[in-house]
């Protein structure tokens, strides 16, 4: 819980200061909604990897602070009907908000990159979630991706890359490592 509030207090200290940085002829008001796929590829137990998949999708939203800085919200669910054993189900679903950063671009109507920092909290269920079923623990996004435009509101978020760590209880180190990969449609109030 001390990192939650920790990671909270960092995230409110950044977007604040990043705030009262903006000029007011650079911001850009606006921002986008997505609606994306999920593929987890995740660890649950450690050792012999303990891989398996999960299979979800996301819904996001993004508030500009500045042209390039902005605020996003986003909660996902991803599942997987046979997790590390047989027969056992899993069920993830992550509520995590925190900065987006759009990285310059030499062009002017191309692809759009972004970087990426989330935190949240995660809710794992349905019978192999960490040591116990219905359990809630931190949990943080570090990634980015591509948006390619394809009218004045709409793109393709072509791929979306980033590493996902939850802190579920487990029987050594309290730790999953996973790898998160997205594609969706995003639809933009800011063109």
């Amino acid at each position: 819980m001390r990192s939650i509030a920790l990671a909270a207090g960092l995230l409110l200290a950044v977007v604040t200061a990043a705030v009262g940085q903006v000029v007011p002829h650079e911001s850009a008001v606006g921002g986008d909604a997505a609606l994306t796929y999920h593929w987890v590829r995740s660890n649950a137990q450690p050792g012999d990897c303990g891989c398996f998949d999960l299979n979800g999708g996301g819904i996001s939203g993004s508030w500009h602070l500045h042209s390039r800085l902005a605020v996003v919200a986003e909660i996902g669910v991803e599942y997987a009907r046979n997790g590390p054993s047989p027969a056992t189900s899993l069920t993830l679903v992550s509520y995590l908000a925190g900065a987006r950063y759009a990285l310059p671009q030499p062009w002017r109507h191309g692809p759009r990159p972004f970087v990426q920092v989330l935190l949240g909290v995660g809710h794992a269920g349905g019978g192999i979630a960490g040591a116990g079923d219905g359990t809630t623990a931190f949990a943080t996004r570090l990634g980015g991706g591509i948006d390619v435009p394809v009218s004045t509101y709409f793109a393709i978020r072509i791929i979306q890359v980033d590493y996902d760590l939850t802190e579920f209880k487990n029987t050594t180190t309290d730790r999953q490592n996973n790898l998160l990969l997205a594609a969706g449609i995003v639809y933009r109030w800011s063109p």
